[in-house]
């Protein structure tokens, strides 16, 4: 893609039509036989709606990032808190700023609706993302996380 350098990007909210080609999108980056996400996590969300804030990131009409936000309360006293849970970009489009873009447009979106905590979930092992956030301006988070599974 010579040209993806050169392409204009442009940021909207998710809406149900584009679930396919995010899911397509999703494949090619994380290889067919790993779906992380699937159709029905997407359709649930009701992508444009409160509280979903996914995002894509098109270049010419075709979607070549997205990122998966969501609006919640968290902690006492309830607090707004938008959550980040992925953030992808094609990689024929990666190290063109298309995440920060992502990012940026999510951060204006918050303001605007005064959510004061946007946060990115990111597994502690994965250096990548982490340094792709601190170069956003995120900082690590007071908040420690604790999970516990349940069996079945």
């Amino acid at each position: 893609m010579s040209n993806a350098k050169e392409a204009k990007v442009s940021v909207r909210s998710m809406i149900r039509s584009d679930i396919h080609e995010v899911l397509a999108l999703n494949r090619i980056i994380q290889g067919s036989s790993r779906d992380v996400i699937s159709y029905e996590d997407l359709a649930s969300a009701n992508p444009g709606t409160p509280p979903d804030l996914s995002l894509v990131a098109e270049v010419e009409g075709r979607i070549v990032g997205f990122a998966i936000n969501r609006s919640m309360y968290l902690m006492v006293p309830l607090t707004e808190v938008c959550i980040i849970h992925a953030i992808f970009v094609h990689p024929d489009y990666q190290e063109r700023g298309i995440g920060r873009k992502l990012v940026q447009a999510l951060l204006y979106h918050c303001q605007t609706q005064d959510i004061g905590t946007v946060r990115a979930l990111i597994p502690k092992d994965n250096k990548v993302v982490q340094d792709f956030f601190d170069r956003q301006g995120f900082q690590h988070s007071s908040i420690i996380n604790f999970d516990k599974t349940t069996e079945v």
